[in-house]
This record gives structure tokens, sequence and C-alpha cells, in this order.
């Protein structure tokens, strides 16, 4: 056509003379790509052996995301989302079971690779959602299961994420989005090319005051990229710097969610994370069949958190270290299990006297740099892949703790002034608890091949062999309660290291050094015997390595049995204790499944059965107190279940549907402890234990998921749509047997003492949440071509619900005896409940903005 264009006016005449008429060949549209981590890898959707999610920059868009997670939890398949922390850029996300969180203390079972640098984060496999500049996205790939391709920790699947560039992006786009809590932001992204070198810069800015009580965050990002094609060079530099502030209150009692759902525990608690990531990856075209790609990193993240909690050791601030309060003793439980004769269990306590409330401050320097070398052969039927990777990550982190006191509004504020009066040395001084250094250096070859046995017949297999070393140093405070910290005990102490039982040494000091080796193989096979219908199957077997907070906040029962039978935790992420072997996470990931076509490519559609068995599986395990727990290895658990998903495309409308049934189980026998779990065991002196047994839920996942999504496309100009997301209920951390009951009390007042029935603590919580469906509206109208205006309302009935629970200990409530302040914090222990705190979802909330976009023109 372009030669008969340049040839002179194209008629109909002309065509008519034409003796010969030239066929072209059909060209065949393939299903969308799979983008691996580095360029020179591509396998067709029809290839590929597992349920490959992807999605485009313009499908985020279509949504007006604010982040990763977000966008996700609308549209994903077997995703769901928990709130443990109540801010948006801190959601847990967790794919068919497997999480990647931003919380120390979630399990992680999901990589996420962005352009094929794994960001989870050494400290904890952390996945920081607020790091990630959506508007620089260009397309998103979730993978199911172990791929040797993605293989550093991944034993759930991969979630790979790649930018725009000035080649793939050419496009200048601004866009002011404003409306409910306050919240604001503006991006701005331009891309473009001269045909050899393009530039691609993106700007994100986000202010929001929350729908909670002092809830404020800001997000800043700023990405930049610059990619050079010389002949058959292919070269791509890119910087990422993000600066935010994030605050997230976390979960809150349920009787204070019932009465005011925008209300807190305690406050404040807030993380600071600036990261700086640079990004150098090149590709050389060796032969029309061969390429060879090298990737080089570094990034750095610099994280400051504050936590406000409730002081949880305050019940036992009378033994023997404060005097009488002016005007009632202290209530509390003698070591030997008995009632105090003094003060007794039914004394009022004295409001603002002593200190209540408790800051966590910490501080996290981590550093990861790292490389991939690969190399790709496409022949006519088969595509290699071999290649080998080099991570290196390096962390410190360092804590420490502030007495302080609860005001009307939760808030925790410090006095120093009383430090004398009460002789407490943490209310002016900064206790310092831990104190840890750790390295993660792991060494992988990876060995991949897709061979098309027939054209329509698929053959994926491949093998990678890893070697990872974990390194720490910690040095932790012994575990002395905050009221025997007088400046008299600090000056007795020396700033050394010795044994519970050496009274003189401060600190308690572990090194933790351990090398994992893994080989996890990986086979697949595709069919198509239509071109409309594909058949699929897989089998992975993955590995995790612990990470440097496991090791350093296992349960230790040897510590346990040092200390009387106590077991002492972690205040994730701020306490931590020795270093015992953990062994790594060992899975075998299976799955069935289709997927096709129907009605002329009008409707898509796939079903696939799938289940994934763990050895060794990490969990947290709450104990019961304000985010206090241990890491602890079960003997195995699995996830197994079914997935549905449906796209139709029906004239002007689009609808969506996806369905999960998903079984998240132990299953193995195994004993943690909880002290607000009804049934553990109350015998005193002994630990709050209790029994998993094969067949229990794992808590926080579950079993029923429901996305329907419709869209319409009224004219050219506008659209909008309605998309629905359904949880079924899960249970709380903290029942992890699925026994926990409401009603009845713990019958001794505290659980490491004793006491005459009647005067226990109460279990008011279920140990369970809801199911609940929400719906969210999202419409579109294109002024001119470039100008569009948007609208999104979030939770469009107004629906109470929770997404995440926990069993835990809660001070602020009413009894029969004990004095009450501002806050609702109850001054006599044997008051305080067992509670199920929740996470609450966001309330019915509107947002508005416009966009202005037009193509770049290229420039020669």
């Amino acid at each position: 056509m372009a030669l008969a264009l340049a040839a002179g006016p194209f008629t109909g005449s002309a065509i008519a003379q034409e003796d010969e008429v030239i066929e072209l060949a059909p060209v065949e549209i393939r299903a969308p790509r799979i983008i691996t981590p580095l360029p020179g890898v591509v396998i067709d959707r029809d290839q590929s052996s597992v349920n490959v999610q992807s999605a485009t920059a313009e499908d985020i868009r279509q949504q007006q995301s604010i982040n990763i997670t977000d966008f996700l939890n609308t549209t994903g398949q077997s995703i769901t989302i928990n709130d443990y922390a109540g801010n948006p850029f801190q959601q847990d996300l967790s794919f068919r079971g497997f999480s990647a969180s931003p919380l120390v203390g979630t399990p992680q079972g999901l990589s996420v690779y962005l352009d094929g640098v794994r960001i989870n984060e050494p400290f904890g496999e952390v996945v920081n959602w607020d790091l990630i500049p959506t508007i620089a996205i260009e397309r998103t790939d979730l993978i199911p299961g172990s791929n040797p391709l993605f293989g550093l920790n991944t034993i759930g699947g991969a979630l790979s994420l790649q930018t725009k560039s000035g080649f793939t992006s050419q496009r200048f786009e601004a866009t002011r989005t404003q409306g409910s809590w306050g919240r604001s932001q503006n991006q701005l992204a331009i891309g473009g090319n001269n045909g050899t070198v393009a530039g691609f810069l993106a700007i994100s800015e986000f202010r929001e005051d929350g729908w909670r009580d002092n809830s404020p965050s800001s997000v800043n990002q700023y990405f930049g990229r610059i990619d050079a094609r010389i002949g058959k060079v292919e070269l791509t530099g890119s910087l990422l710097k993000v600066d935010n502030k994030l605050t997230g209150n976390g979960l809150v009692p349920y009787e204070d969610w019932q009465v005011r759902p925008e209300s807190v525990f305690t406050s404040p608690d807030t993380n600071d994370n600036d990261l700086t990531h640079i990004n150098l990856r090149g590709r050389l075209d060796i032969s029309d069949r061969d390429s060879l790609s090298l990737g080089l990193y570094q990034r750095k993240l610099t994280q400051r958190s504050v936590g406000g909690d409730f002081w949880d050791d305050f019940d036992r601030l009378s033994y023997g270290r404060l005097d009488d309060c002016p005007l009632s003793n202290f209530p509390y439980v003698s070591a030997n299990g008995a009632y105090d004769p003094v003060g007794g269990p039914t004394s009022p306590g004295c409001p603002g006297f002593a200190p209540n409330g408790l800051f966590n401050i910490g501080g996290t320097s981590q550093e990861a740099m790292g490389l991939t070398l690969q190399w790709v052969h496409v022949g006519d039927r088969h595509q290699v892949v071999v290649g080998g990777t080099f991570d290196r990550n390096d962390m410190s982190y360092g804590q420490g703790q502030l007495l302080g006191f609860i005001d009307g509004d939760r808030n925790i504020y410090t006095d120093p002034s009383k430090a004398d009066e009460l002789g407490l040395a943490p209310l002016e001084t900064l206790i310092q608890r831990n104190n840890l250094t750790g390295s993660n250096e792991a060494v992988a070859i990876f060995a991949t091949d897709t061979w098309t046995v027939q054209d329509n017949f698929f053959v994926n297999y491949g093998l990678r062999w890893s070697r990872t070393h974990v390194k720490n140093q910690l040095v932790s405070d012994k575990p002395i309660p905050l009221y025997q910290f007088t400046q008299n005990f600090l000056n007795t102490r020396q700033m050394r290291c010795g044994t519970l039982a050496d009274a003189t040494a401060r600190f308690l000091c572990s090194e933790g050094d351990y090398t994992y080796y893994s080989a996890n193989p990986s086979f697949g096979m595709s069919w198509l015997p239509t071109p409309e219908l594909n058949f699929f199957m897989n089998v992975s077997k993955g590995s995790r390595t612990p990470s440097v907070i496991e090791l350093g906040c296992a349960r230790d029962k040897e510590v346990e049995n040092q200390n009387n039978g106590k077991s002492i935790g972690c205040s994730v992420p701020t306490a931590l204790t020795s270093d015992p072997y953990l062994p790594q996470v060992r899975s075998l990931s299976t799955e069935f499944g289709l997927r096709g076509t129907a009605l002329d490519g009008k409707i898509d559609f796939n079903a696939t059965v799938f289940v994934t068995e763990l050895e060794d599986d990490i969990l947290f395990v709450s104990l019961g107190r304000k985010n206090r727990g241990v890491f602890d290895t079960f003997e195995s658990t699995t996830r197994e279940g079914f997935e549905l998903g449906m796209t139709a495309r029906l004239g002007k409308h689009t609808f969506r549907a996806a369905y999960t049934r998903l079984e998240a189980t132990f299953d193995s026998t195994a004993r943690v402890v909880n002290q607000s779990n009804s049934s553990s065991n109350k015998t005193p002196g002994q630990l709050n234990e209790f029994t998993i047994k094969p067949g229990d839920y794992i808590p926080g996942i579950p079993r029923d998921v429901l996305r329907l999504g419709w869209n319409y496309d009224a004219t050219d100009k506008l659209s909008f749509g309605v998309n629905m997301i359904a949880h079924a209920g899960s249970y709380s951390r903290g029942n992890e047997n699925n026994e926990h009951q409401a009603g009845g009390d713990d019958e001794y007042g505290d659980s490491f003492g004793g006491g005459s029935a009647g005067l226990g603590r109460a279990y008011v919580g279920k140990g369970s949440t809801a199911g609940y469906a929400v719906f969210h509206f999202v419409g579109r109208y294109r002024i001119t071509p470039q100008l569009t205006v948007f609208a999104r309302v979030d939770n469009l009935f107004d629906k109470q619900y929770v997404t995440a629970s926990e069993l835990e200990l809660n001070p602020f409530v009413a009894g029969n005896f004990g004095a009450r302040d501002a806050s609702g914090f109850n001054y006599n222990s044997f008051a305080w409940t067992h509670s199920q705190f929740v996470g609450p979802g966001s309330p019915r909330a509107g947002w508005i903005g416009l966009t202005y976009a037009f193509d770049m023109p290229r420039s020669n």
C-alpha cells in the first residue's frame, strides 16, 4: 500500500488494470506475551503452563487506582486484601493464600519484581507498596508457582512489573485528583524518543488526611528512565527516588469500631520511607537467534518508625518497684499467683499517676545490590534461557522504648518531668532494646526451555539452584520490664553482653550464621486442541530462606525455660530475642487448568485447580499483647482450591467475573501461645498455649472470594462501570486452632499469675470476621481529545465491614471496679478484656479528577 501511494493516486481503475493479484500470508495475532525479568525472554500466553494474569497501563488508568494493590484488589483473580495497618499504601496483598505485605510479621510468599529487580526488602522480605510509582507502570504479570526465572524466595508466585519508556509511552499526561478525606494527587508523565534514544519521566505527589483519627500520609515518587537502541545493543538506565511519610494506626477493638468506625486504638503509628533505586540493563543481540542480557542494580532504603501503644506491663508496675499511689494501691497479682493483700483485685487504681503509654522508636537501613546475566536462544522448536544471579543485602536495625501517657484522644505523649518523681528512667531516657546487623547473600544459576513439540503442544521445564548465606549479629536487651529501670538500675548495669544469670550485664548477644541450599525444578505442558481452547498443567518446587527478622524473632523455647516458662516474644518490628535456627520453607505447587475464547473472541474464560504444600512453613504467631509475638516453624501447611474467570465483551457492555474457593489449612499438630484465646492453657505459671490440629484453617485467609465488574461505553466520550468485591469471613490471628469462643473469662485475671475465679478478664471477641461485599463506581467523560474528566466512588452503599482481625488485650474498657481516665483507660487491669481487634474497611468516599494528555511528536 505504501508503494502504491508513493506512485500516485490510488484509484479503482488502476487496480482493474493489474493482471496479477498478490496474496499476503495471514498474520496470526497471538495471546498477550508474558514478559520475564530481563529483556530477551518473551513467552506467548498459549505457551504458558500456568494461569498468568496480565494487565496494561490502560487497564490501571481505567480503574483510577492509586496503587498496585488497589488495582489488583479490584480486577485480580484469587486476590484478597487485609488491612492490618489502616493505610491504603500498607495493605497485605494475598494471592492464593500467599502474601506480599509491608508489615513485618506477615509471612511473605510472593516475590515482586520491578524491571527485573526483586524489591522484597531484606528485613522481613516485606514489600513496600508506597515505593512503586503506579503512573510509571507499563505492564503487570502475576505468575503463579515457583518459576525458575523468579527463584529467590518465590513460593506462591511472582508479580512482575515493567515500567514505561519513551519508546513504549510516547505521550504527555498530567492528572489532578481531589476528593474525600482531604486526598489530593498530582501526577505527571512524559515520554518521547527520536528513534535511537528515548526518555521517560514520571512524578506523583499524594496527600491525604485519612478517614480515621490522626492518620495523615504523604507519598512522593519520582522516576526517570533513559533507553538507547544502537544497532544490536539496547541499553536502559533508570532512577527511582521516593520520600514518604505514612500513618497507619492499625487495628482497633471491635467494641470501639461498632461505636465509632474512625476511632483508633492508640497513636501515632508512623513510618518514614526514603528510597534511592538505580537500575541498569543491557542486551546484545548476538545473532537473530541469540541474545545476551545483563542487569545491575543498587537499592538503598532508610526507614524510621514511631509507634505509640499502651504499656502492656502497666499491670505489673507495683511488683515492689513503685510506691503506693496517692489515692489507692495498684491492683496486681504477686509472683506466686496470690492477690496482693494491700492492693487487691478491686482497687480502682490512680488515673494519671503512673505512665500507661509506650513509644517504640525504630530505625532501619537496608542496602541491596546485585546482578543478573542471562543468555537466550530462540530456535525453531526451543527457547532456551540460561543465566545466573548474585544478590547481596546488608541491613542494620536499632530500636528503643520510652514511657509516656495516653491523652483523651488516645495519643501517646511524654512527660520527662515525672521521671524523678516516679523513679522511672524511661520517662526521659530512651531505653535501647535492640541493635541488629545482618546480611543475606544469594547466588543462583537457572536454566529453562520452552519446547514446541508441535504447533499446538508446548512443554516447559527448568531448574534453579541457589545458595543463600544469612548472617546476623544481635545485641538485645534482657527481658527486663521497663518498670525496673531506675537511674540507679542503669548505673549498676554494664553495657556489655552476658547470660540471663549475669546480673551485671545489660544485654544478651547472639550470632546467626546459616547457609541454605536448594534445587527447585519446574515442569509444565500446554496443549491447544483447537485455537480457541487451551489446556495446561504445571508442577514446581520452591523454597524460601528465613529472613533476618524471622531468625531474630524466632520462638526460642530454651529462653522460655530459663525465664520461668514465659514467652518473651517480639514487639514486631521493635523487639528481637536470640537467633535460633529455622529451616527454610519448601513448597510443591501443582495446577491444572484450561483457558480459551468463545463467540468469535467476545468471551475469554479460564478455570484452574491448584494446590501448594509447604514443609517447615514459617508463620508469625500473636501472643495476645499489642503487636507482640514470635515466628515459629510449622511442619506442614497447604493452600488448595480452584479459580474461575470470565470476561465478556458484548456490544457496548463489558462484563467480568472471577471466583476463587481456597482452603488454607495446617496439616500437622503444633502448640502456640496466645493469652487472649479462650481455649489456651490457663494454669498459673505456665504458657498460655493451645493446640493446632491438622485441618485447622490459617487465619486471615477467606475461603471464598468473588469479583464482578461491569463497564458500559455509552458513547465515544462517556464510559462508566461498577465493580463488586466480595470476601467470605476468616479466622482472627491468635485463633489458629479455630476454637476461640466469646464468653467467660480467664479465671485468674493475669496470664502469668493466678487468683480466685470470677475476677478474670473476659473474652469478648468472636475470633473470626464476617463476610462482606462492597461496590465501587468509576466513570470517565472525554471533553476533548486531550482533556478527560473522571470520577470514582468507593463503597458505593457505605457498607461497614472489616478486612482483618487479631485477638489481643484491651485496657480501654468499663468494669465493675477500676477508675478510668478521659481516654477510657481502666486503671485496674483485672477489668481489661481479651478482645477481638479489627481492621476497618473504609466508608463511602468519592474523588474527581482531570487528565490532560496527548501523544508526543517524534523528533528526528
